[in-house]
């Protein structure tokens, strides 16, 4: 019996290995060209002899809107792939006075002709690369990791080159090998591949193969898949080192640096990258936000290293990796941590410049490594933090130098993967550790993924363990996805922290001690008369903390609608019940904040046309019950494809702005706000772009009312008299300017010369809006010129 047991083992495993070959063997074949015999040069133009020789296939659908119709214009799609890399040649079809062409910044998204290459490198739909190039040849690109989390900040060392037609236009790309990870085979692998072309002209319609609209959940995993053979890339080995100096006009230095960035592919699967001496100086300015809030503000990465291979770190949901304010960004490595303001030890009787103790702290170095074996993803990540110092002022004028001790961080990541017999499922550790003599921090996370095979059910969970200095917490955050069909979902997202819990050496967590279980509808139209689609969503929030008091509690309304001239309208209804203020008095005392309604309303005209408008209204009751009306309105304007003006301002009338004072006193204030944000892109060439952006915001506050807390008593607010005599008015006005020219020599190698001038003026500056704009132009407290060349060699 052993022997007929064994025997029929060895027949399963047998009927198993030789359906994977005939399912491997149905799978389409991609054409495979010697890399001399290709001979393409990449001009956009598809007159090379071997584009003769691809067949071509069309395919598309209409995706936005879900309509799933045939498209009015043909798409002829060719691909083939090289020992180096996959080229794409694409002719689209249409007649040429259509034609969308207009220049933006890489990743600027924007109705008008472009064409989209993903390609699911994993082959299973685990891993994968959103390629889309714009007639005009602007870019965008992103990671992609299941189903359809988008990562903007990863570049890659792709490119494409458009080219206007009589009858339509055309795209050539080239996608090599080296930017992308690729799992270990012993002969033939297979990858997915989805084409996506939009249409500038009718409203940013766009089409795709095969058709995945936003509507269903599936994206990555249902890539059409090819086949391919004799494909084993070699070695590479990828550097850009960089040459940067910054001239500073307000402490009258200049601070040289040339460093590194260094890449090495192993295998095709692993990849080491480490950086050298970095340059961390900014080229892209944060946005100017005034915070007054109980809640830290989040920003998101600029810095490339830090920006690149970082989809394995990645261990969240959708829902927790975005966000601003309460409720999100959840993230368990919040890289803005890594080199960020040290924690200095003034001494009483020195002063120091303030924007000293915020810059940023240099590092020694980084290094991360990211692989796979099998089913099992690999990454980990180090950096180490020079011991930064500032100089300060004795009160006699003697200057003094204050220093302080870097820091190390550690992260690691573990994933299991499987997707056999349809779905996915996951499971994966992540650990990150802080390290430095004053803060001791350790935070570990278990998360679980699954999504079915029938496309439906997707769920996401983690759960967390923090340590700091001893003291211990714990977390959850879960989210399931159920769309009965197409256009249709139900999303139940339900967290937990306790009050000890804190991530925040390492991660970004808005707040702990909460227990939350909210709840969203989401419904797409596609077939209603009169207008392309209108999308509603219903949304209920019921976040608790865990002494069992609401802290956040909301009922949401929203409406979109998009007309058959492409402009758009939306409208949103919101009710706040009773909830339990317990962080604007930092432990004083909570209080009740009083149910409050709520809504908003918009429009937007058609974004592709020459001249675009927006303009919108909130009116909604502050947590004291006046009301706080906020007027948004702006307009771009595109001449030509070389250059746009977009001028956006926002105004703020709040009846009842609170503020803390401390001690459980609070102050409201009457306020006023204008914030005006204008940004100028001319492009030289599609890759030589002069930008300039300005923002400023300007608020001025005048004392109303008095409010005192009863700690004992959960209860609203007591107004109280004035306790003095001195006005606790106050004037925030705070500007950013930047000019920067910037060129893209070859795929991943730029120079850029960056402008920059900053100003915060003093909280008793009571000047007019316009003189406090003119003053915060005048009196600058940042006044930069950076100017860095970094150049990609290698494979």
């Amino acid at each position: 019996m052993a022997g007929n047991a064994l025997r029929g083992l060895l027949l399963i495993i047998a009927s198993s290995l030789i359906s994977l070959a005939v399912a491997q063997d149905q799978i389409p074949q991609l054409t495979r060209i010697d890399v001399e015999a290709a001979n393409i040069q990449l001009d956009g133009f598809l007159d090379e002899p071997v584009w003769d020789r691809i067949p071509a296939f069309d395919g598309m659908r209409v995706i936005n809107p879900d309509t799933l119709a045939e498209t009015p214009y043909q798409t002829d799609i060719r691909v083939f792939y090289t020992e180096r890399g996959i080229y794409v040649g694409v002719k689209n079809h249409q007649p040429e006075d259509t034609l969308v062409a207009l220049m933006t910044p890489r990743d600027t998204q924007l109705n008008r002709d472009g064409f989209v290459v993903g390609v699911d490198a994993s082959g299973e739909g685990l891993w994968g690369f959103f390629l889309r190039i714009n007639l005009g040849d602007s870019m965008t690109d992103m990671s992609i990791l299941p189903e359809r989390q988008l990562n903007l900040q990863w570049d890659g060392a792709w490119n494409a080159r458009t080219q206007p037609l009589e009858d339509g236009w055309s795209v050539e790309y080239y996608i090599p090998w080296s930017m992308m990870p690729l799992p270990a085979v012993e002969s033939s692998r297979r990858i997915g591949f989805y084409f996506e072309r939009q249409v500038g002209s009718i409203g940013g319609e766009a089409w795709s193969n095969p058709p995945l609209p936003r509507t269903v959940n599936e994206f990555l995993s249902a890539f059409m898949k090819f086949g391919l053979r004799d494909i084993e890339p070699r070695r590479q080995l990828t550097y850009y080192p960089f040459v940067s100096t910054v001239f500073d006009a307000i402490r009258h230095d200049n601070d040289p640096r040339v460093g590194a960035d260094i890449y090495w592919r192993p295998t095709t699967n692993t990849l080491l990258s480490a950086t050298l001496n970095p340059d961390f100086g900014t080229v892209i300015a944060d946005d100017v936000i005034i915070n007054l809030t109980a809640f830290e503000q989040f920003f998101p990465e600029r810095r490339v290293f830090f920006q690149e291979g970082q989809d394995i770190f990645n261990n969240t949901s959708p829902r927790t990796r975005g966000g601003r304010g309460p409720g999100g960004p959840i993230q368990i490595l919040n890289t803005r941590r890594i080199g960020g303001a040290a924690e200095f030890d003034v001494p009483d009787g020195v002063s120091v410049v303030p924007t000293d103790l915020s810059q940023p702290t240099d590092l020694f170095g980084a290094a991360r490594i990211a692989g796979q074996s099998g089913n099992l993803r690999y990454g980990a990540l180090i950096a180490s933090e020079d011991d930064p110092e500032i100089q300060g002022t004795l009160e006699d004028g003697t200057p003094v130098g204050i220093q302080a001790i870097g820091r190390d961080f550690f992260v690691g990541r573990l994933l299991y993967e499987d997707t056999s017999g349809g779905g996915r499922r996951q499971i994966g550790w992540m650990g990150t550790m802080l390290d430095h003599p004053n803060e001791d921090s350790t935070v570990n996370a278990l998360d679980l993924h699954y999504f079915s095979a029938d496309n439906r059910f997707v769920v996401d969970t983690q759960f967390l363990h923090s340590d700091n200095h001893g003291v211990t917490g714990q977390g959850f955050t879960g989210d399931f996805n159920y769309r009965p069909r197409r256009g249709v979902q139900h999303t139940l997202s339900a967290t937990y922290f306790d009050d000890t819990f804190d991530m925040n050496e390492m991660g970004f967590l808005t707040r702990n001690d909460q227990a939350n279980l909210n709840y969203s509808f989401n419904l797409v139209e596609s077939d209603v008369p009169g207008i392309r689609f209108r999308s509603t969503r219903i949304f209920t929030s019921n976040e608790w903390n865990t002494d069992g008091h609401p802290v956040r509690m909301g009922l949401f309304f929203n409406r979109d609608y998009q007309f058959n001239n492409f402009d758009n309208v939306n409208f949103g209804i919101q009710y706040f019940p009773r909830r339990i203020d317990d962080r604007l008095g930092r432990g004083t005392g909570d209080w009740v904040v009083p149910d409050r309604f709520g809504f908003r309303a918009g429009y937007q005209s058609n974004v592709s046309e020459p001249f675009a408008w927006n303009i919108n209204l909130d009116v909604s009751q502050e947590d004291l019950g006046p009301m706080t009306t906020e007027g948004r309105g702006g307009i771009t304007i595109r001449p030509s494809d070389r250059f746009s003006l977009d001028l956006q301002l926002r105004y703020e009338d709040r009846e009842a702005l609170l503020v803390h004072r401390g001690g459980g006193n609070y102050t409201s204030f009457e306020s006023h706000s204008w914030s005006p944000r204008l940004e100028v892109n001319y492009f030289i060439t599609a890759r030589q772009r002069l930008r300039f952006t300005t923002q400023w915001t300007g608020l001025k506050a005048f004392e109303d009312m008095f409010y005192v807390v009863n700690p004992a008593v959960k209860e609203r607010l007591h107004a109280v008299p004035n306790p003095d005599d001195t006005p606790d008015d106050f004037v925030i006005s705070r500007m950013t300017f930047q000019a920067r020219y910037r060129w893209e020599i070859a795929p991943l190698s730029d120079l850029f010369v960056v402008y920059t001038r900053g100003a915060n003026l003093p909280r008793n500056s009571f000047f007019s809006f316009q003189d406090l704009l003119e003053q915060s132009w005048n009196d600058r407290i940042v006044e930069q010129v950076a100017i860095m060349l970094r150049y990609r060699f290698g494979s």
